[in-house]
């Protein structure tokens, strides 16, 4: 039996299960740089294959209008938001530290030597994965925590490498897209983040020590323009 009216998928729910699979395409309706025409055709036989039928593409068209509208008005509360945060954010940048991998049973068997390890650091962050512990600590201190695991347990070791630290107010816990922000900045201007950390209010964001002057300039320029904003 074929599905009733009910069931049918719409060609509006079609669009936006599509393009929410697009970020790319998501970004261009957002800004307002989208040819609709154009881009309900290329859209056209996915929403086909949504909806088990023909669609007009003046349906298509309409959907789409609809529904770059709607993303305009909810993006613009939601940047306004995290452009707030980021501005009332500060920075800080930790160099010569070192991110070291080890397996999880063994860095736990580990813990009392690693305390008199960590005794010692003046940077160290743990953070747990399914099979394995990620430290990023001192790069001083690397040759003590491998002895410490016993260097046949660490799995990965990444040294001089950076931190650059977004102190920000409370709300960054409860506001979405302060982070993706954050690490679109970075990746646009060709910048790896080798770990990024949440720690309540402090975000950490790892990168190679080459890179953490542009980086950490790059995050001060955008939260100066944002405050001049306000």
């Amino acid at each position: 039996m074929g599905k009733s009216r009910a069931e049918r998928v719409s060609v509006a729910e079609a669009v936006r299960k599509i393009l929410n699979s697009h970020p790319s395409l998501l970004d261009a309706l957002r800004l307002g740089v989208v040819n609709y025409s154009s881009l309900a055709g290329y859209i056209r036989g996915e929403v086909e294959s949504q909806i088990k039928r023909g669609a007009r593409m003046e349906a298509i068209k309409i959907a789409l209008i609809r529904f770059a509208r709607d993303l305009a008005e909810e993006w613009s509360v939601l940047e306004n938001r995290v452009a707030a945060i980021i501005s009332d954010s500060v920075l800080e940048l930790k160099n010569d530290l070192a991110v070291v991998s080890a397996r999880s049973e063994r860095f736990l068997a580990s813990l009392s030597k690693l305390a008199g390890v960590f005794h010692e650091a003046r940077f160290i962050q743990i953070t747990q994965g399914t099979e394995v512990f990620t430290l990023v600590v001192d790069l001083r201190l690397v040759d003590a925590v491998k002895t410490a695991l016993g260097s046949e347990n660490v799995v990965a070791t990444l040294e001089n490498q950076s931190a650059i630290i977004l102190v920000s107010p409370p709300e960054i816990i409860t506001t979405p897209g302060v982070v993706a922000y954050v690490t679109y900045l970075l990746a646009s201007n060709g910048v790896n983040i080798t770990q990024i950390i949440s720690c309540h209010t402090d975000t950490i964001f790892v990168v190679d020590r080459r890179d953490a002057l542009r980086a950490y300039s790059i995050l001060e320029k955008q939260i100066l323009l944002l405050r001049e904003r306000k």
